[in-house]
């Protein structure tokens, strides 16, 4: 059995999903694409990530490495539905993939390992999804694995995301005897073996009876849907069960309203339980027309506007993604909200005010582009053409201009110098960073003040590893890097009040200017604010004030590294005729430096959280080279009979290269995951040391 796979022409906006896959890394995310691929006739060979020749994993370095480092776009066809697919990565350094393809999509299924359970990935991708409000269908894989729990993980998918779950699936057999899953909508069994087809294209489907065990689990999902729909337990007292019809109906309600989350249970690896999750897809993730309308303004007159998905509502979109192609240069990966766009029409770039004229529009299959004339509310585009867009710009009908809310991302915790290994590459090896940086918004390129050094900072050391190996390999760029450093934050620890003036000949032309202001220490990731009690000033001279202070915050009283969660007030400005603009920035900066000098300034560093699952046998070594790192032991905690898990915090500084040292500890079985905490004040004693190795 299989559903119909032809693409379908005729533009149906309810017949459209745009949906994701999300999880932990290791978690199946990957491999679960790549079946529903082949299952929907996509592609006609199974790509396997071990093997690197996963579909959606089309860099060299996705390949060789065996995860996911970009999200990757692809449409399928089922059941004459038309899913856009967005797989994105498990990794926390590439986390701002998975924010920036939530922000546009409407549905997404979030995969748990079936022995793990919630992992650390898979809970910063549910909160992620929580602030885009996304719907979801929580998929539990590798039921087929030694020590897999299917009912253990729901426990824990309801305790940590305090969230109602709705199992439509029982397991046929579970760890090596798993075979199938039991539908309960259908009351169908379904199973999968080599025997059938070692492909699991096509299965067994087999009627079940109400036995112990199905009839109780089957009445509690009676009950639960019996809110969104009475007739329900009529029918079921009437015949003793309800047609699949009916409850699915009453389902999609349920997970259109975020009243629960659907289950579902399978094995991606060994080829079961995927039919049934695109079937799940279609019947209850929803289409662009169950999604509100989206919510913007007028970016000339400030006026709140919204608009619907129809095709025939003035054309408004989002860039999510920026991706760079050898023969288009830039493709800027496209949600469609409203609207329609034909090749060559003009768009307006919101966010810089550019009018550009959209040269091509394609579909994607991960790296691979199919040519369309035009694109359509609801759907996932990559348009060619655009030159100032940058991820989360809106793009709309230059008659219409609408701006959306952007995306927010992290900033970069760990940096490193870097120089081409030939003088003749400098030029081009600072093109090519500032492109990539365009690409990726957690990726930042800059030179240091004193020393004229490149420094490239992102999300960890993985981040900073793939970017130098594409430099080599898709730019033919050999570089030389430092150590990795970590990017310190700088913050001020009591408030201070400060006077200053300038009175300085500059080419000939005397320039005075005076300004007194407070800067005030604020609460831990508060950030800075700046307030200008002065009326009267003109445009010329508050752009100046608010440039000036934001100069004066980039580069930190102790070591030069940012200043964060800091107040400025300007409470007076010297005005007259011989105060100049450049006199008055000249007064700000000077007050600026010397204030935060004096307001006991700390240096702050990076926190994270770090889980390492190992083997107990090493548990106590993991725990003492923790403890050697100035480490906090959060607690541990059994995973199984063999495994244990290692929760601790520790400064990031203390486990650069942590990998090759847990490699050693454990004899190569023990594996981790890290994510940033939060910044702290460096301790006094530890001060000196980084002090004198800067």
């Amino acid at each position: 059995m299989s559903g119909d796979t032809k693409p379908h022409n005729k533009y149906e906006l309810d017949k459209i999903r745009n949906i994701g896959f999300a999880a932990h890394i290791d978690a199946g995310k990957t491999t679960t694409t790549e079946r529903i691929l082949y299952y929907t006739k996509r592609v006609h060979r199974i790509g396997e990530v071990d093997e690197g020749s996963a579909t959606t994993d089309w860099m060299i370095q996705e390949k060789e490495r065996g995860i996911t480092i970009v999200s990757a776009a692809t449409t399928v066809y089922w059941k004459g539905f038309r899913i856009n697919i967005i797989d994105t990565p498990g990794h926390v350094d590439f986390t701002a993939e998975v924010e920036r393809s939530l922000r546009i999509l409407d549905g997404l299924i979030v995969i748990f390992d079936g022995v793990a359970g919630v992992e650390p990935q898979s809970e910063t991708v549910w909160h992620q999804a929580d602030k885009y409000n996304v719907r979801r269908i929580a998929y539990i894989n590798k039921l087929d694995r030694l020590g897999a729990n299917p009912k253990k993980v729901i426990g824990m998918i309801e305790e940590r995301f305090k969230v109602k779950t709705l199992p439509l699936q029982l397991p046929v057999g579970i760890e090596s005897s798993f075979t199938g899953v039991i539908d309960l909508v259908e009351l169908k069994k379904y199973i999968w073996s080599d025997e059938i087809d070692h492909t699991g294209e096509k299965y067994k489907v087999e009627k079940v009876e109400l036995e112990d065990g199905i009839a109780e689990t089957y009445e509690s999902l009676i009950f639960e849907l019996s809110e969104f729909d009475e007739k329900i337990l009529d029918e079921f007292e009437e015949k003793g069960k309800v047609s699949p019809e009916r409850l699915r109906k009453a389902i999609r309600q349920g997970t259109l309203e975020q009243k629960f989350v659907p289950v579902l249970m399978g094995s991606s690896l060994k080829n079961k339980g995927i039919q049934p999750l695109l079937d799940a897809i279609v019947y209850y993730l929803p289409s662009p027309l169950d999604m509100p309308p989206v919510v913007g303004i007028n970016p000339n007159t400030g006026e709140k506007l919204e608009r619907r998905p129809d095709p025939d509502e003035p054309f408004t979109a989002v860039v999510f993604k920026i991706q760079l192609d050898k023969h288009a240069n830039k493709l800027f990966l496209t949600r469609v909200y409203a609207g329609s766009l034909r090749v060559n029409k003009k768009v307006l770039v919101n966010n810089s005010g550019e009018v550009g004229r959209v040269t091509r529009i394609y579909l994607m299959h991960a790296n691979k582009k199919e040519p369309v004339n035009f694109a359509r509310a609801g759907e996932i585009v990559a348009l060619v053409g655009l030159k100032t867009a940058k991820t989360g710009d809106t793009l709309s009908d230059p008659d219409h201009p609408i701006l959306l809310e952007g995306m927010s991302f992290p900033e970069p915790v760990i940096s490193l110098s870097i120089e081409p290994r030939s003088a003749k590459d400098e030029e081009k090896l600072e093109t090519t960073l500032k492109e990539m940086s365009i690409e990726d918004p957690t990726f930042r390129i800059e030179r240091d003040r004193e020393t004229g050094q490149l420094l490239v900072s992102g999300m960890g050391e993985l981040h900073l590893d793939i970017i130098v190996d594409r430099l080599k390999r898709e730019f033919g760029l050999e570089v030389r890097t430092g150590k990795p450093q970590v990017a310190y934050r700088e913050t001020i620890t009591q408030p201070v009040r400060i006077e200053r003036t300038v009175d300085k000949e500059i080419g000939g032309v005397r320039h005075k200017g005076g300004v007194e202001l407070e800067i005030t220490p604020r609460n831990k990731g508060e950030g800075n604010y700046v307030e200008i009690e002065v009326d009267g000033l003109s445009g010329e001279i508050q752009e100046v004030l608010n440039s000036a202070i934001e100069e004066a915050l980039y580069y930190g009283p102790l070591m030069g590294y940012k200043v964060v969660d800091v107040g400025i007030k300007i409470l007076k400005v010297l005005l007259g005729e011989e105060y100049t603009p450049l006199g008055t920035r000249l007064a700000v900066l000077r007050a600026m430096q010397d204030g935060l000098k004096e307001g006991k300034p700390v240096l702050l560093e990076p926190v994270v959280d770090l889980e390492i699952v190992l083997p107990q046998e090493f548990v106590g070594n993991v725990v003492a080279d923790l403890g050697a790192r100035g480490g906090e032991l959060v607690r541990i905690e059994a995973l199984g009979e063999v495994l244990q898990k290692v929760v601790a915090r520790v400064a990031l500084r203390k486990i650069f290269g942590y990998s090759t040292t847990l490699r050693s500890l454990t004899q190569g079985r023990g594996n981790f995951w890290m994510k940033l905490s939060h910044f702290a004040p460096v301790p006094e004693d530890e001060l000196e040391k980084i002090l004198v190795l800067q």
